[in-house]
């Protein structure tokens, strides 16, 4: 939005249009008359009590924005500053139907997320904050492995949070993609964090989701959950690292992060081991693995842990195997995708010196595209094993109605989805 388009989407005042030069002698044709300025409603004009849905363009959306959360209570002032300087951006569009972490394969999300170059960013960088992180650890009980992980795979380790506007994004988002609800809800968040006049609307910047600071933290989570470890007057995930830290431990232990245990390990599973319990909505004692058969990569006893814990096998049988307890599903709940959180775990994991993991991917397995996928998740839905909509990412429900697909023709049920399955569900479509 240009300086001029946004001084009248804000005041509703629209330009004049410029007088034809006065004719002289001999009179040519009459030159035709400026187009009128179009006015862009003031949003204090606008009766919108609810978050906008779709509108017309960008800037009917960002205005009638404004009038909602003005008839929500959020100060006129406030408002005008936060949103003097946006535009808009087709890009946010394009890649909020392209995140990463649910269209790439794992093993690639993998090597890119924990690759050489970033385990030694982090090891650089871990006599920096290692004290920090050592306080945070014995006043939350999150361990530096989990911190340094979260923040490389968030930011690069401070290399890469983001350059866009909190209120750009989140009012892109809201206008542009199906997530008008969420937009409307951060930004109203982030209107809330501007009112307290501790940090400036200018100064809120992140990802193209709206996520921000070192942590990528939601404006909602700032609100509830960011944490003023170092007494400045609020918390800065911009430039305090304390701040930082005890932020993202706090995230993890208000999700049920427990303390002193570990987020699993890399596992072996035996020859004709029942795929069908290897998902995290599946949670067994120890003792329940281990008489399966299940070992430690190394082939060891399996250590005794606290509570349920699941077998995850995010590349099938062919692919390595992992037993995880409540602690990996916290870190799933900061960003739910199980490539992410095995990669927070994996890269804090290398930067403290542990290992890699071992087992192989099924690297030759080619990637599915999205209209492949979503033609997998219709034909079970034509089966009656899925329910809900078709859009391509292969969760938990889908993975469960594959299982259950692959049990009815005597295939393995691991719930991986490949090119072979997609096959065979075409070969017994309306069987």
């Amino acid at each position: 939005m240009s300086a001029a388009m946004l001084t009248a989407f804000l005041t509703g005042c629209a330009a004049q249009p410029t007088q034809p030069p006065v004719a002289t002698a001999p009179a040519p044709a009459p030159a035709p008359a400026a187009p009128a300025a179009q006015t862009v409603p003031d949003f204090t004009q606008i009766d919108q009590t609810s978050c906008p849905g779709q509108t017309a363009s960008y800037d009917e959306w960002v205005a009638r924005f404004g009038a909602y959360a003005l008839h929500q209570g959020e100060p006129e002032p406030v408002i005008r500053t936060a949103f003097a300087d946006v535009t808009e951006n087709p890009k946010i569009r394009d890649r909020a139907g392209k995140q990463a972490e649910f269209v790439t394969p794992v093993w690639t999300y993998l090597d890119r997320a924990v690759s050489p170059e970033r385990i030694a960013k982090g090891q650089a960088k871990l006599p920096e904050v290692r004290t920090i992180a050592t306080e945070v650890e014995r006043d939350y009980g999150v361990g530096a492995a989990t911190l340094m992980g979260i923040w490389g795979i968030e930011t690069d380790f401070g290399n890469n949070f983001g350059d866009v506007n909190v209120f750009e994004a989140l009012s892109n988002v809201g206008y542009g993609t199906s997530r008008k609800d969420f937009a409307c809800t951060e930004l109203m968040s982030a209107l809330k964090i501007a009112a307290r006049g501790k940090v400036q609307p200018k100064e809120m910047i992140g990802s193209w989701a709206g996520a921000m600071g070192h942590s990528q933290f939601l404006p909602s989570n700032y609100l509830t959950i960011a944490v003023d470890r170092d007494g400045s007057g609020a918390p800065d995930l911009w430039t305090s690292m304390p701040d930082v830290f005890a932020s993202t431990a706090n995230h993890l232990v208000r999700d049920g992060w427990q303390r002193g245990l570990t987020w699993g390990f890399e596992v072996k599973l035996p020859q004709g081991f029942p795929y069908q319990e290897a998902e995290l909505d599946i949670e067994k004692p120890v003792g329940h693995w281990q008489q399966r058969g299940v070992r430690t990569v190394d082939g060891q006893p399996l250590p005794a842990l606290p509570g349920g814990t699941s077998i995850l096998v995010l590349a099938g049988y062919q692919g390595p195997a992992f037993l995880v307890t409540k602690n990996f599903k916290t870190i799933l709940k900061y960003n739910y995708s199980t490539s992410y959180a095995l990669s927070v775990a994996y890269l804090g994991q290398r930067v403290m010196g542990g290992p890699g993991v071992k087992g192989k991917w099924p690297v030759g397995e080619p990637p599915l595209a999205l209209g492949e996928r979503e033609e997998i998740q219709q034909r079970l839905v034509d089966r009656g094993l899925l329910a809900g909509s078709v859009d391509g990412v292969i969760g938990l429900k889908s993975r469960k109605a594959i299982r259950a697909f692959q049990q009815q023709v005597g295939l393995p049920a691991d719930g991986f989805a490949t090119k072979a399955l997609l096959e065979e569900l075409r070969r017994r479509a309306g069987s």
